[in-house]
């Protein structure tokens, strides 16, 4: 009884998700939470979470292969209409960075959704930020980039305390085409968002249309993308 119920769940979700995404509902960054949980039942592209929270296999970060009685850490959301958890993002503990483990008792990692930046400070939420300089990448973070943190809790208050701060995840793509440019946005492989008030390039360049370049992406929540360009440098071709 409760597979079929979550069946049916996952099923009317699926449906209400996918006519979401077709009316290009933007995504409230600030309502996301992160949760670590175990997967507790997969089927062909879907599964769940502590039996409560649904993901599609298309969120899970790698691509890493789940198992029932996997540890992740899941970024959730709730649906506005049926009020069901659902994860937008999956990452497998064992799937780690190597030295994002918390190597000091009271420490905890979760993932976060980066709401806003300013000139000293990342907010991760309304009250929560950080100072930019902690920041551990070679890069300025950007609205919706998801984030790896390492936090404690100061006894018996809400407050925590950051102690790191690293992307979810990267990748490096070679010789990849600017596809589109937009005032001062763009889009490489019609896939991979950038803008150009957070992106390292050369000194003196400037992206341009059917430009060939190398690229470093992150993991980001984007207008129907999910990486976020951090680094471009152009390719030189023989002519």
């Amino acid at each position: 009884m409760l597979k079929l119920l979550r069946w049916a769940s996952a099923f009317f979700l699926r449906r209400n998700m996918s006519e979401e995404t077709s009316q290009e509902q933007p995504l409230d960054n600030s309502k996301f939470k992160s949760v670590q949980g175990v997967v507790t039942s997969l089927c062909m592209d879907y599964g769940w979470i502590n039996e409560t929270i649904l993901f599609n296999m298309d969120v899970i970060s790698d691509n890493t292969p789940l198992q029932i009685g996997t540890n992740v850490l899941a970024l959730v959301g709730e649906n506005q209409r049926t009020h069901i958890p659902k994860a937008i993002k999956v990452k497998a503990m064992n799937d780690l960075p190597e030295g994002s483990e918390p190597s000091k008792l009271g420490r905890k990692l979760c993932i976060s959704c980066v709401t806003s930046v300013t000139e000293e400070d990342v907010y991760i939420s309304k009250e929560k930020c950080f100072p930019l300089y902690m920041f551990s990448g070679a890069f300025k973070p950007f609205k919706g980039d998801l984030l790896l943190v390492e936090y404690s809790t100061n006894p018996g208050t809400s407050k925590i305390n950051i102690h790191s701060v690293s992307p979810l995840n990267t990748q490096y793509m070679e010789e990849v085409y600017v596809t589109s440019i937009d005032g001062r946005n763009g889009m490489v492989e019609s896939s991979i968002f950038f803008t150009l008030d957070s992106l390292h390039m050369p000194s003196g360049y400037t992206p341009r249309l059917n430009n060939i370049v190398d690229v470093v992406t992150v993991e980001s929540i984007q207008p129907q993308c999910s990486w976020r360009a951090v680094s471009m440098t152009p390719v030189e071709t023989e002519n």
